[in-house]
């Protein structure tokens, strides 16, 4: 059915056609028809200019009319004024998708509109074309063509991104866009993504419907500025929540918000409050922060979900402990205190000094085996919490490496520096048993280490495939919001 949405087409064109690139690749254009080189797209590229020979070593076409097939798909980065003419040729020509990037046409010149949108639009009618925009950046999509060729249809995010089944639609290019320019740093690979602009055709109900029966989609993030068919939406997303997360941004209901969407694509916004009610009796997934969208993407990705609110607590350091906690209570997650039993077994296991009740407080013990996977696992098994956060998974190789001068701490051959080989080894054995408990016993656990994020230690955890922050706020409020999620789920059930 997927192949039959015609978005599928947006998505995996075979030809596309592209007005405004020049060779300076000081334009738009330029950058999106450098994006597409750079992504491997192995499809016919036909550059449309009134002057240049070839356009980036492609040969050049002065209008559609002289293009030896009628491409799949066209992009279009020119002056607003010029494009409804640019339409009534590409339907005259039998083109039936356009991307139009320009922006000016909703938007406010003055005291009134422009009616440009209405010409693209009847025009679109009249030939039967379906567009994405005005004002947007176009599609991505990083399952172009055969799965194991790992290649992208790609005219809008200069990074090469890990494959992942995060996919998004959002009326904003930026959103789409800007948040992949640190890709090492995300740990959140992309799917799909729809940049809608204006939805003067296609709109983010669309958007739903494609990824609602996509296969590579398993998680989807919007980001809303106007709703335009709400019953439809609300319709589409409930029925998506049931088995797959929708994570939402929605702008809009202030008067600075509201001056700055006028201006932006032109959308008239709702009352804020109105739409996260209406959100939330959908299942969908509100969030105000980018990062926070991010986060809770994150932890969705790695497919391990809890199956209620009770959070385990594990530190080092009794301040961050007892932050969490209070953070996460504050947030609706329950903090439970431990069973007689439980406590009786931590009690057995742990250091004089240790406080076990929830949160667990090691402080600062060495022995890392016994906190990397004997504490985790003894919560996990007890069946008495659904995820875990542990503060203070630091490298401690690299603290002491700057204390080796001091003759007492040298003399300890236990802390002499080991070779890489052996720090990853180290890595491996504390991490993948308990990775492999977190999927054993579907709890996630979210660790938190207060050095970079980018230090050799953090990055061999990351590397070992945890879900890592640097500090204890955003692990717990994004917790927090997956957990409200799973709470809508099993009241469905």
């Amino acid at each position: 059915m997927i192949k039959s949405h015609f978005l599928h087409g947006f998505l995996n064109p075979k030809s596309i056609a592209i007005y405004g690139a020049n060779n300076k690749g000081n334009s738009l254009a330029g950058l999106q028809l450098m994006n597409l080189i750079k992504s491997g797209y192995d499809g016919t590229v036909y550059p449309i200019h009134p002057r240049l020979e070839s356009v980036m070593g492609f040969k050049a076409y002065k209008n559609i009319r002289n293009v030896p097939e009628i491409p799949d798909l066209v992009v279009i980065v020119l002056p607003a004024k010029i494009v409804p003419q640019i339409f009534k040729e590409c339907g005259i020509r039998g083109i039936k998708r356009i991307i139009l990037i320009s922006g000016g046409f909703r938007e406010l010149i003055g005291d009134r509109r422009n009616t440009l949108t209405e010409q693209i639009n009847n025009i679109a009618k009249e030939y039967g074309i379906r567009f994405i925009g005005p004002n947007c950046l176009g599609v991505y999509n990083n399952w172009y063509g055969p799965v194991d060729h790992n290649k992208s249809f790609n005219i809008f995010i200069w990074e090469n991104l890990e494959r992942s089944k995060f996919s998004i639609a959002s009326q904003s290019g930026t959103l789409s866009c800007h948040i992949w320019y640190d890709p090492e740093n995300l740990d959140l690979g992309l799917g799909r993504s729809l940049s809608v602009g204006n939805q003067a055709n296609i709109d983010i109900v669309d958007c739903l419907e494609y990824y609602k029966d996509d296969k590579y989609t398993e998680i989807i993030g919007l980001y809303v500025e106007e709703i335009k068919r709400g019953k439809k939406f609300l319709e589409l997303a409930k029925e998506i929540t049931q088995k797959k997360p929708i994570i939402a941004i929605y702008v809009g209901g202030s008067k600075a918000g509201n001056r700055a969407l006028q201006s932006h694509t032109g959308a008239i916004a709702g009352n804020s409050r109105i739409y996260e009610g209406v959100f939330k009796e959908v299942g969908i997934i509100k969030t105000d922060y980018v990062q926070e969208f991010l986060d809770i993407a994150l932890i969705f990705s790695r497919g391990i979900i809890p199956e209620g609110n009770r959070l385990g607590i594990i530190t080092n350091s009794g301040g961050p402990g007892a932050m969490i906690a209070n953070n996460a209570e504050k947030h609706n997650l329950v903090v439970p205190e431990f069973s007689e039993n439980l406590q009786n077994e931590l009690e057995s296991v742990s250091p004089p000094t240790a406080s076990y009740k929830n949160p667990v407080d090691c402080t600062f013990d060495m022995d890392l085996p016994y906190f990397y996977i004997k504490l985790p696992e003894i919560l996990m098994k007890s069946g008495e919490i659904d995820a875990i956060i542990q503060y203070g998974v630091v490298g401690f190789q690299e603290v002491l490496d700057e204390y080796l001068k001091y003759d007492q701490i040298a003399k300890n051959a236990e802390f002499q520096h080991q070779p890489d080989e052996t720090i990853d080894k180290l890595a491996r054995k504390l991490l993948q048993p308990t990775m492999a408990n977190c999927q054993k016993y579907s709890i996630p656990i979210l660790y938190i280490n207060p050095m970079n994020f980018n230090s050799p230690w953090s990055k061999r955890l990351r590397k070992n495939g945890a879900i890592l922050f640097k500090l204890w706020d955003r692990p717990v409020n994004a917790l927090a919001k997956v957990c409200e999620y799973v709470e809508y789920q099993n009241k469905l059930k």
